[in-house]
């Protein structure tokens, strides 16, 4: 396309402009603007993201109030003269700015209604159709000339915006751009309701405060759960300098994984043995010493041999550690090779060979986006998927950063999915915490839906755009029957809202099979990929997922990897890829450990087989090396569970029978400090139940050296939970947690 035709496709005069030539100063300006800088094409999508953060942050007039909310407001005056118009491939409106400065809403795209087909956000077709334009055309200094002063300081920020042309205010695109969480809790509200609290340090004109950061950054802060700065205060446990510290066991990570790993001896990387103690394609060494996670890892991270995927191909070459390819540019999306092995790594941990799905569902190496940690590609994915202030729907309890990562730049609005008051047969929760709440009571359906979905209405005034699962689930240490799952997936096609499936555990998975209720004997965990998979048609390529059903995963927690920083997203929405891949110029994968990822997915394991000369001939390497690993990383998460719900059991505090994950739901609400005279737990105002949960966690941390997760924190319906993370201490100090734990309750029985 020329670069006239190019400009002409998303510029229009405003029935006011005069036709005045461009100066150079405004040429540069407008050029930032649309993204149009040298050398730097790939960051070209990302800068047509800032004038809209830009100009909502200016727009000092905008900062109206709603629900004890201030925010940069956007507004849909479509009836105002347009001056910019974005297009999708397809040609259709994705957004406009008018004579103010403003982006402002097309016509049937802020409210229940969509520009796109799939219901995606318009920042995604934004600069997903203007990178196909980019890359079609040169720049040219008259391809901009009609371009005008559109982005002059004059012309941001005037509050006539807030109003279309007839004076009627508008709102059905009014969305606050900061996110959902300044949260203050209403006193008046008992169902868990969020609203958002005023930035102290904006000003009148909608400008921080202080000189020295910005609004956005104090927000930042705000968005964090208060029970972080309280964790972050205390002395932590240490044998030497503080035996009376802090037991650190809210952070899920799993110390388990520095345990050897049973009957492993080494391993098989580019087609000859590696094995500790010998050199590469030597012989297995005599004391045959099992290998620990970092063991493997050192041993992959300074192999010599080709990539994985080269080996055998005539331009395969061993001999340095670091590749000469690796010093330059890498794919945004991540190396392909390492694509393709992680393809096959998640074919094998979520779509098992004995599922119907397996044989003809394939991962689509081309619709694997690899990021830098799971937050990452999830926020993300949000900002393809949902414009500033859409609702995302996240059922209860949660973990406590999706607030954070769906808030903070993706301006999504959070709104907890309550599901005691759900259940299927009308059963009510127990009223004391003598009766333990059923695993069930926890299950989102379509009734605690269709109430999330119309409160999302009514607080943002159009449908939402997500429904996050965390499956299996953080904080539950639980899985979602099949049959929930399905729901969930049924209910989003209908409804038009895109199902993101958090599935960041499920390779820690250690109770296979449903030992309890209906589904005994069930498999445990069944992945919303599959389960998506099976009910869409057998044309369809890949997974057959269509457009509504996507992926987080990262190795973070199956294989105790947080600090390497690998997080994936996988999506068959074929408009949200190429913005997807743009998004992650800024988050991507370093290439070295792209490559010691690949090595780690494509090698295989070397377990003893008992002959004690070292013979070659005695060993078994037909296993890949995650399988044998994770195996044996559920058996000790298992027994390390195990113990921890003989020892609940034995004092008697209730909790979930957990069956995945890192961590147990515990239920101490025995020793929180009394209702208020005629309350009761289900008519408890948010203020009451934070007030008294916070009173037992700081005794717990203070007095008794226990640091738990704070189910508040977790938007828990009732107060008094905690998340027990078991995984994220050694033997020594899991057991001393366990003795601190026993006499906190016997104290606190005995008061």
């Amino acid at each position: 396309m020329p670069p006239s035709s190019f400009v002409n496709s998303v510029i229009t005069s405003s029935p006011s402009s005069t036709g005045a030539t461009t100066t150079a100063t405004t040429l540069f300006r407008s050029s930032l603007a649309l993204g149009w800088t040298p050398r730097r094409s790939l960051a070209s999508s990302i800068l047509l993201l800032q004038p809209l953060n830009i100009s909502a942050a200016r727009q000092s007039s905008q900062l109206t109030s709603t629900s004890g909310m201030t925010s940069p407001t956007f507004s849909t005056a479509t009836t105002t003269p347009a001056t910019f118009v974005s297009s999708d491939a397809g040609g259709r409106p994705v957004m406009t700015r008018n004579n103010t400065g403003k982006f402002v809403a097309p016509a049937g795209g802020g409210g229940s209604g969509s520009s796109s087909c799939f219901r995606n956000s318009w920042r995604a077709r934004f600069f997903g159709s203007f990178t196909h334009h980019y890359k079609q055309r040169s720049m040219s200094i008259s391809s901009v000339s009609k371009v005008g002063p559109l982005f002059a300081e004059s012309n941001i920020g005037d509050s006539s915006a807030s109003s279309s042309s007839n004076g009627s205010s508008s709102s059905n695109f009014s969305t606050p751009e900061a996110p959902s969480r300044y949260f203050s809790a209403s006193s008046s509200s008992t169902n868990n309701e969020i609203t958002s609290a005023t930035p102290t340090t904006s000003t009148g004109s909608g400008r921080s405060g202080s000189k020295l950061s910005s609004i956005r950054a104090q927000a930042a802060i705000q968005l964090l759960p208060s029970y972080i700065a309280d964790a972050r205060a205390v002395t932590k446990y240490s044998p030497i300098s503080s035996p009376e510290g802090a037991l650190q066991l809210s952070v899920a990570e799993n110390q388990l994984c520095e345990l050897p790993i049973r009957g492993m001896i080494g391993i098989v990387e580019g087609g000859n043995y590696v094995v500790e103690g010998g050199e590469a394609g030597g012989s297995i060494a005599e004391e045959k010493r099992e290998m620990t996670l970092t063991d493997v890892l050192s041993q992959l991270a300074s192999s010599k041999y080709p990539r994985p995927s080269d080996t055998g191909a005539e331009n395969a070459s061993a001999g340095n550690v670091f590749q000469r390819d690796m010093i330059y540019y890498q794919p945004t999306q991540g190396v392909p090779s390492v694509r393709r092995a992680m393809a096959n790594y998640l074919q094998s941990l979520l779509l098992p060979s004995n599922t119907q799905s397996s044989s003809s569902r394939k991962f689509i190496p081309d619709n694997i986006i690899l990021g830098a940690g799971c937050n990452a590609v999830l926020e993300n994915l949000c900002m393809c998927l949902a414009n500033p202030g859409d609702a995302a729907l996240i059922p209860t309890p949660y973990y406590a950063s999706f607030e954070f990562d769906l808030s903070a730049r993706a301006g999504c609005h959070i709104v907890p999915v309550n599901t005691f008051n759900h259940h299927p047969d009308g059963r009510t929760v127990p009223s004391s915490w003598s009766e333990p709440i059923a695993p069930e009571f926890y299950y989102p359906n379509r009734s605690s839906l269709d109430a999330a979905y119309q409160r999302a209405q009514m607080e943002t005034g159009r449908p939402p755009r997500i429904l996050l699962l965390s499956h299996p689930n953080n904080p539950l240490g639980i899985c979602y029957p099949p049959r929930v799952v399905q729901e969930c997936i049924d209910w989003c096609r209908e409804k038009e809202v895109h199902l993101v499936s958090d599935e960041i555990y499920a390779g820690s998975v250690y109770r296979k099979e449903r030992t309890l209720g209906e589904e005994r004997g069930q498999p445990t965990f069944v992945s919303v990929m599959d389960l998506g998979s099976r009910s869409c048609d057998a044309s369809h390529n890949g997974l057959g997922l269509g457009p509504y059903i996507h992926l987080v995963y990262a190795l973070s927690k199956d294989f105790a990897l947080s600090g390497l920083r690998v997080g994936v997203t996988y999506t068959e929405n074929e408009e949200i890829l190429l913005p997807l891949q743009k998004l992650n110029d800024m988050c991507q994968i370093s290439s070295q450990t792209q490559l010691l990822v690949e090595r780690m997915m494509c090698a295989d394991a070397i377990m003893d087989g008992g002959d004690e000369r070292g013979s070659n001939d005695d060993v078994d390497s037909s296993q890949k090396f995650f399988d044998v690993y994770m195996k044996v990383n559920n058996e000790n998460i298992r027994a390390r569970c195990d113990k921890l719900h003989s020892f609940l059991e034995d004092v008697g505090i209730p909790s979930l029978p957990a069956d995945s994950g890192l961590f147990v739901w515990m239920d101490l609400r025995e020793f929180l400090p009394p209702l208020a005279d005629g309350a009761s737990e289900a008519s408890e105002s948010i203020e009451s139940k934070e007030a008294r949960e916070r009173h037992l966690y700081l005794l717990l941390m203070k007095k008794y050296g226990l640091l738990f997760t704070p189910g508040m924190s977790m938007r828990s319906e009732r107060a008094g939970f905690f998340r027990f993370v078991f995984t994220a201490a050694s033997e020594e100090e899991f057991d001393l947690g366990l003795v601190r734990l026993r006499k906190a309750v016997e104290e606190m029985r005995n008061r």
